[in-house]
């Protein structure tokens, strides 16, 4: 298509400080497919802290949203059964003490002769079942942080936020309940789960980049690609999920977030000239871009978009590959050019 009739325009020094130059490169024509999203835990680093004995709550140290640390205490609840747990230890000690007594009593009594090394041998395997006994229930203190007085330590089993709660101080508590006392997790990372409808579940593969983008904030995008996709519809909905796992260091995505999550599929085979949507102009129902000349001059060209993305453009005619055009501040050089 032939230049748009304009004045001259030279693209010089100050100019170059307010708009931007693109080379214009072939590229496979890809589409892309929005869905909706959730933010989601990273499943994987994901404890749940269950009661290991019954008993009631007498002290609970952290709430929803605390960042506790592997090996804080969460919560002491006082139980009868650590109380029979106690009264074991107790009795282990004690037996070891009588074993080692019965040992001793039978080596001096080998040494007149009136014991034999049965005997001995018998006592000393009393000695070694009552010492295994012991260390039997001071794992079992060292397991379940149990710390005396008919009381045992709730302890986080890995370091993270604490994004459920279940107890509160002098509540009674069963070892069989299903509910989980504490849900803690790591917001290093985290999972969006997107839907898919069954119309466009062929576009959608794992290993597909992705651009997300959160209503909290405006203009950030956050980079990933969809690893694992779950083949299975949503009877309800009938959609799929797809997954994204995505670094959150700086814990901007929060869970239960809602984002908008934008799959770069493959749409054909043609490899077409592409540009920065930012670089075109629409205008009376025509698209145009502002081409830079070999010799630093400014023409405004008229195109034909082949198809337009939210981030680039394709052209199915206008441009060639090695063309230069501007895509900042486009409409204001645009306007300029167009003016009487």
């Amino acid at each position: 298509m032939a230049l748009v009739p304009s004045k001259d325009f030279l693209l010089t020094d100050s100019l170059k400080k307010i708009v931007s130059v693109d080379t214009v490169q072939f590229h496979e024509a890809t589409d892309e497919l929005t869905l909706n999203g959730r933010v989601t835990f990273d499943q994987e680093r994901v404890a749940r802290v269950y009661p290991i004995f019954g008993g009631t709550v007498t002290d609970v140290f952290t709430e929803i949203g605390d960042h506790v640390r592997k090996g804080d205490i969460l919560a002491v609840i006082r139980s009868g059964e650590v109380a029979d747990y106690e009264k074991q230890l107790q009795e282990a000690e004690q037996q070891i003490i009588v074993s080692r007594r019965n040992l001793q009593a039978e080596q001096d009594l080998a040494v007149s002769g009136m014991v034999s090394d049965r005997d001995i041998l018998q006592a000393r395997q009393e000695l070694s079942n009552a010492e295994a006994e012991k260390k039997r229930i001071d794992e079992i203190f060292s397991i379940y942080h149990l710390d005396g007085q008919s009381h045992y330590q709730v302890k986080a089993p890995v370091s993270g936020f604490v994004v459920d709660k279940n107890i509160n101080k002098e509540m009674q508590i069963r070892s069989d309940q299903n509910d989980q006392m504490f849900t803690i997790s790591g917001l290093e990372n985290v999972w969006v789960i997107a839907d898919v409808y069954e119309s466009d579940i062929s576009k959608v593969y794992e290993g597909a980049p992705v651009r997300i983008t959160a209503l909290s904030y405006p203009g950030k995008e956050f980079i990933g690609k969809i690893d694992k996709v779950y083949n299975m519809l949503n009877e309800e909905s009938k959609t799929m999920n797809v997954r994204v796992k995505l670094s959150n260091k700086d814990y901007l995505l929060k869970p239960g977030m809602f984002t908008n999550v934008y799959v770069t599929t493959k749409a054909d085979e043609k490899n077409l000239p592409r540009i920065d949507s930012h670089s075109l102009v629409f205008d009376g129902g025509k698209n145009y871009v502002v081409m830079v000349d070999k010799d630093e001059r400014l023409r405004i060209k008229e195109v034909e978009v082949y198809r337009q993305l939210s981030k680039v453009c394709y052209l199915a005619s206008g441009l060639s590959e090695g063309d230069r055009v501007l895509n900042k501040n486009v409409l204001l050089v645009y306007n300029a050019l167009n003016a009487d």
